[in-house]
């Protein structure tokens, strides 16, 4: 598993974080990223769609958010 915190960053950290994890991550890998930035939510669970990742999971608590993708190409 890949994990990223981007906890207090702003865009386009937190976005380009995940997208260096996913040109690191193995088809079949976990990854998963932490931040506080609204946007950056939107914008990561986008990106994973666009490119065909598996969104496991989108929570949030406390203003703290945490998505779970697996890269499957």
């Amino acid at each position: 598993m890949i994990k990223i915190n981007v906890i207090g960053k702003e865009c386009p950290i937190p976005l380009n974080e995940f997208r260096k994890a996913l040109r690191k991550a193995k088809v079949g890998e976990i990854i998963e990223i932490v931040g506080t930035h609204e946007l950056s939510k939107g914008e990561i669970a986008l990106a994973a769609d666009e490119t065909g990742q598996e969104i496991l999971e989108i929570d949030e608590k406390n203003g703290v958010w945490r998505i779970v993708v697996k890269k499957v190409r």
